[in-house]
């Protein structure tokens, strides 16, 4: 083959070109999002999980006077991320709490589904309690699935908020653009109580060739609430051998109002496919709650 030749084939071969404006940064993370809850499935894996804990307040929320206490608790558990209609829900069983094993309550998450889709909703229902079993403090937080805040590129979401790049920036040695995003429509995607719409923030870490997301950032304030809550939560995504797909590896959540203030870190490993099949009698799901 000529020099001449080989210089007209590499010009004429289609290459993905660096993107230069924000419409096609985004529309390619959406198209990302998309492909990636495809190929996501049900994953298995590991979490250790880190809550510090300062009352502010302790009594305060009684009326009394003020005094301050700080906690710390350590879990280790099997984490399982699963698919229940179209939205993804996390579930923990904890194994250690303080580095002391505790007693066997609940199953095995290969074990605890079967045939009946009415059964395990059942089932589902009361793990999803039990994964909160051991949480400390006095703020209810059910925004810290790891993957929540890709539901913010989803097709149906994507066109209710605003972004705006605020610059480059290098994760684990790859060039990406910062993608802050705000919420400015409802249906929101969290929500305090009874049906109170929480509009959220918060900044993507794209890369720009790909589309593909290896850092979130998500915010979201309850200024409902008599002492108004303020939530953050930011993941870190990495690639893992077992998998095509890159996986959280670290979560850290912050949540503070009046009386609290919670600082929690969660480290992710052996990710794998869960291979059980699980079918649910499903509800009109309920929005994740900050309260």
């Amino acid at each position: 083959m000529s020099v001449l030749l080989s210089i007209l084939m590499i010009l004429a071969t289609p290459r993905q070109l660096p993107p230069t404006d924000l419409d096609t940064v985004v529309q390619r993370a959406t198209d990302y999002v998309t492909k990636y809850e495809e190929e996501l499935g049900n994953l298995i894996g590991t979490e250790d999980y880190t809550q510090n804990v300062a009352w502010k307040n302790a009594i305060g929320r009684t009326g009394g006077g003020m005094v301050s206490k700080r906690e710390q608790r350590r879990l280790s558990s099997d984490f399982l991320i699963i698919q229940v209609g179209k939205e993804w829900q996390a579930l923990r069983k904890t194994n250690r709490v303080d580095g002391s094993k505790v007693k066997e309550t609940q199953q095995n998450f290969e074990t605890a589904f079967d045939d009946s889709p009415a059964a395990n909703t059942k089932r589902f229902n009361q793990m999803k309690t039990d994964s909160t079993m051991y949480n400390i403090g006095g703020i209810q937080r059910e925004i810290n699935l790891p993957t929540f805040a890709l539901e913010v590129l989803r097709k149906t979401e994507v066109s209710r908020f605003e972004f705006q790049k605020a610059g480059t920036t290098k994760v684990d040695g790859i060039l990406t653009w910062e993608v802050r995003f705000r919420e400015l429509r409802g249906w929101t995607l969290v929500h305090g109580h009874p049906d109170q719409e929480l509009f959220s923030h918060g900044s993507f870490w794209i890369e720009p060739e790909t589309g593909r997301v290896l850092k979130t950032e998500f915010k979201v304030e309850n200024n409902f609430e008599k002492s108004p809550i303020q939530a953050r939560v930011v993941v870190d995504y990495k690639p893992t051998k077992n998998l095509n797909v890159v996986v959280p590896a670290l979560m850290m959540e912050h949540y503070e109002d009046q009386y609290d203030s919670i600082d929690c870190r969660a480290d992710y490993s052996n990710f794998r496919q869960f291979e059980v099949d699980v079918k649910f009698d499903l509800a009109p799901p309920k929005p994740p709650g900050l309260e």
